[in-house]
């Protein structure tokens, strides 16, 4: 019944999308292409939860990419506009919660948010002007850009050729949209892949293909815990993985899931703190990176949930064909 009543709402959000496509194809709507700095964007067709923000990280944790390296992304869920640098301190109410992640995690780096991704890169190299590469977060639809190099995401369980059109399915654009792309990364893949399972993505996927899984670190938090019962909380796109790693960790007391990029209110975390207060000396509350940095400005009001609670990190890693992903890259770089 779901997808007779969405059908037709997808067909004409179809139509728009492949208006707006056409016009970029044909050149009636511009594409802007920097010649330095080098541009990479990281996205996918669907919306939310296909691994993104871990693509970025290993980019840029594995980069020799250049000698001064910015990160660009819109900021979604913040609640400024236009252009606004990144800094450690910042809120991810100021900046968003993903960009915020990256520069708690890579301090160094020049992260910055903007919902025009040219105007974006042009203000980092104007205050920055040895910027050499920029890596862009989910603009894979921003055609106002013509980037060097398109990675898209797409997951093992939920593939993009086999979804549709929102409202129908996932999908931001006609799945036709990955002919733009330089290479797809197929994420969180069991580490168990068999070459039946390669085989099948390789002829669904008319781009060089690549495959990706996911390892977990050791719980970190402001404070030191020696705990083995977990309260798992999550506001991303599919805490499925999450959870299921948890339980890894010992007793997974409860879950408790959000909407991606959620804005916990003040009785949200009232209740939060209230918890962790009552909570024995075992227990604590655990969530992604992408959370706890969400949390990071109101700690100081909710100092038991600040005592209380870590994330879990983690991080992508290729089970074959790295060295080839990188020669791609590195060629359409040099261009």
């Amino acid at each position: 019944m779901k997808k007779i009543i969405t059908w037709f709402p997808a067909l004409l959000y179809g139509i728009v999308i492949s208006l707006r496509n056409a016009f970029y194809d044909w050149g009636w709507f511009k594409s802007h292409h920097f010649n330095k700095p080098k541009t990479i964007v990281v996205g996918n067709l669907a919306v939310g939860g296909t691994g993104k923000s871990p693509m970025v990280a290993y980019l840029i944790q594995h980069a020799g990419l250049s000698k001064s390296l910015g990160i660009l992304s819109r900021g979604y869920g913040r609640i400024t506009q236009g252009f606004r640098w990144v800094e450690p301190g910042s809120s991810a109410s100021e900046v968003g919660d993903e960009p915020l992640t990256y520069k708690t995690t890579f301090p160094k780096l020049h992260v910055a948010v903007c919902e025009s991704r040219v105007e974006g890169i042009q203000q980092m190299t104007a205050q920055f002007p040895d910027i050499d590469t920029v890596i862009l977060d989910d603009a894979f639809q921003h055609r106002a850009l013509k980037a060097d190099f398109n990675i898209i995401c797409t997951t093992f369980d939920k593939p993009y050729f086999k979804d549709h059109l929102m409202p129908m399915g996932r999908l931001r654009e006609w799945r036709e949209g990955i002919k733009r792309a330089d290479v797809v990364i197929v994420t969180r893949c069991p580490s168990t892949l068999d070459q039946l399972q390669i085989d099948y993505f390789e002829s669904e996927i008319p781009k060089p293909v690549f495959f990706a899984s996911i390892q977990y670190g050791k719980p970190q938090g402001i404070h030191k815990l020696s705990c083995h019962s977990w309260h798992a909380l999550a506001g991303i796109a599919d805490p499925s993985l999450f959870f299921e790693q948890v339980k890894n960790l010992g007793a997974l007391k409860s879950t408790q899931s959000y909407p991606d990029h959620h804005h916990f209110t003040q009785a949200e975390l009232q209740d939060l703190n209230t918890k962790a207060v009552k909570m024995a000396e075992e227990e604590a509350f655990i969530t992604t990176h992408k959370d706890f940095v969400r949390f990071q400005s109101v700690y100081h009001e909710y100092p038991a949930l600040a005592k209380k609670i870590a994330y879990l990190p983690m991080e992508m890693y290729f089970l074959k064909g790295e060295a080839d992903f990188w020669s791609l890259l590195n060629q359409s770089l040099s261009r």
